[in-house]
């Protein structure tokens, strides 16, 4: 794909990109980078919010016409011409949570999952609004986190959470700093401490396996 939004990599340019999304992209850079993204994969990310933002503008659709089928008529618009890479229809769902996040779109209208691990993640984030008052940003970083954690170790079966053991969580923890950075590997460790914090309140769990987490720059991945 030709890019023709030059921002530089550590900090994309909204100036350098016209249509809806322009003035989003401070803000959604500053989120990749609070999660951990490296610079590059940053760029990468903004050139699709750079491409959606310019299918907006030839379409004349506002930004809050952006929607899930928008979205995939998007991504089928990238596909005709060759332009897609393997992680662009994850970037556009996480930029189009992140609007959702901030209200800018309509809200995603949900079936509700039952399974164990949404159960338990929506209980969590539950926790965190309203019993640690933490900001939007904040746990919207943490959740995935923990939703992948919990799919990966138990997946669609009963979460068995006495069960879970510190080697648990570092394997975990080293495969996110092997497949994001380390950074990232910071955030994990707070959002699972978070999280095994808030499994222990609630009888959960009967260890304060919180206290197990290493500190990420002392480890040495294999």
């Amino acid at each position: 794909m030709m890019n023709t939004c030059q921002g530089a990599a550590t900090a994309p340019d909204e100036r350098s990109c016209t249509g809806p999304l322009a003035s989003h992209v401070d803000g959604f850079s500053a989120l990749l980078a609070r999660q951990g993204y490296a610079a590059t994969t940053v760029q990468s990310k903004f050139d699709v919010l750079a491409d959606l933002s310019r299918w907006l503008e030839r379409r004349q659709l506002p930004l809050t016409a952006l929607d899930d089928r928008r979205l995939r008529q998007f991504q089928a618009t990238r596909r005709r011409r060759g332009d897609t890479r393997r992680g662009d229809p994850a970037t556009g769902q996480q930029l189009l949570r992140y609007l959702r996040d901030r209200e800018d779109v309509a809200a995603e209208v949900l079936k509700i999952d039952g399974a164990p691990v949404a159960c338990l993640t929506r209980e969590f984030e539950e926790f965190l609004r309203s019993e640690r008052g933490l900001t939007q940003s904040t746990v919207v970083s943490y959740l995935p986190i923990v939703r992948r954690f919990l799919t990966e170790r138990f997946g669609r079966r009963a979460l068995r959470l006495a069960e879970l053991k510190p080697q648990d969580l570092h394997r975990f923890i080293i495969r996110q700093v092997q497949r994001v950075s380390r950074v990232h590997g910071k955030l994990t460790v707070t959002a699972l401490r978070s999280f095994l914090r808030f499994l222990l309140q609630r009888g959960a769990i009967h260890t304060d396996l919180a206290c197990t987490l290493p500190v990420v720059a002392n480890w040495r991945l294999l």
